[in-house]
């Protein structure tokens, strides 16, 4: 009897000596603890000891691998951008895997930011300031230079500076350091836009207009001038005309202006141009023939080199949808070459008028 009370006891006690062998070979992974990160710091993360139990040597494999110095040892130097969780993996030598995770949290300092730099005109306003720049996030900002801030305290001022100013934004609250960012607003000189000088013409007569200093241009009015949008259209005014042009820079925002006057002297006298090009791109399109329109009753014909009519009417009035030679003949396109023409103005004591008009297409 004795000899079987002792053997119930070492197998009890044997089994006790298992259970508690395997109770400290239990493998884990610590991670160790997550925080809030202040912007730019760099600190050791995983635990202390970042594994325990199983069979040593451990292998660590930390995940995702961004913004550690390593991701096989067992406390990695971490400097964190955003908001990110780690998992640690600990596998030991008998080829047991453990895993813990950590979740750290950026300060939101870290997502505040002067801008980025832009442009104005001269008397323009940009707001500078990162697009999460905002209230409520226990963050202070303060600018420098105040010189043409809104308010050199608010996440997001106006600035509206004369010339171009560099802005330095200090933001801090508690717990972190200073966070410095700066931004720039360039001031972009108004453009010295000029009309050129002075044009006078007959009446019928075409003048071309140049305007210099800008890269985009607008012209107007617009009634009496083809391509107004151009650096160098051509006016038609009947009478004498102020013609403006507004000038901007190549981004189109920045401009300038300038005035130019057409004096138009008053002429009964046909104005007859020997060109124009009829190649559909609204421009010179079709034979002007200044002052015509003076004479409703006037026949207009003209011929090829070998004496052949081309084109004939009566009424010839400049107008795109009424009386006007496009060109054509019969419907269709005449080549590119000289014309003969004979305009009779239908006024009793007038001359007819002969000469050559030459098509460039």
């Amino acid at each position: 009897m004795r000899y079987l009370l002792r053997a119930k006891f070492e197998f009890s006690f044997l089994l006790f000596l298992l259970t508690v062998t395997s109770i400290k070979a239990q493998l884990k992974a610590n991670a160790g603890s997550g925080r809030v990160v202040c912007p730019s710091e760099s600190f050791s993360i995983g635990g202390n000891p970042s594994a325990s139990g199983g069979t040593p040597p451990y292998n660590y494999s930390w995940s995702p691998s961004v913004g550690l110095t390593n991701t096989t040892t067992s406390n990695p130097v971490l400097n964190p951008t955003t908001d990110i969780i780690y998992t640690l993996k600990v596998t030991d030598d008998s080829g047991k895997v453990a895993t813990s995770s950590v979740q750290f949290s950026m300060n939101y300092l870290q997502y505040v930011n002067a801008g980025t730099d832009t442009s104005i005109c001269v008397g323009g306003t940009a707001l500078i300031g990162g697009f999460k720049n905002i209230t409520g996030k226990n963050i202070s900002y303060s600018w420098i230079p105040v010189t043409g801030l809104s308010n050199n305290s608010l996440p997001q001022p106006i600035a509206s500076p004369l010339i171009t100013t560099t802005y330095t934004l200090t933001s801090t609250t508690s717990g972190c350091n200073p966070k410095i960012n700066e931004v720039t607003v360039i001031i972009i000189p108004t453009p010295s836009i000029s009309a050129g000088t002075d044009i006078t013409i007959n009446e019928g007569e075409t003048a071309t207009l140049n305007a210099s200093g800008g890269f985009l241009y607008n012209w107007s009015p617009t009634n009496t001038l083809t391509y107004p949008k151009t650096q160098q259209p051509n006016a038609q005014p009947i009478l004498t005309t102020d013609y403006i042009v507004i000038g901007a820079d190549l981004s189109g925002n920045c401009k300038g202006i300038d005035t130019i006057t057409v004096v138009v002297i008053p002429s009964e006298e046909p104005v007859i141009y020997n060109t124009f090009t009829p190649n559909s791109d609204n421009n010179n399109d079709t034979w002007y023939i200044g002052n015509i329109e003076k004479f409703p009753n006037n026949e207009v014909e003209i011929y090829n080199r070998y004496g052949k009519l081309v084109y004939k009417t009566k009424g010839y009035d400049n107008k795109l949808d009424g009386h006007n030679w496009d060109g054509k003949a019969f419907g269709n396109d005449v080549p590119s070459a000289t014309y003969f023409y004979i305009i009779d103005l239908g006024v009793t004591g007038k001359n007819k008028h002969h000469g050559t008009v030459t098509i460039v297409r």
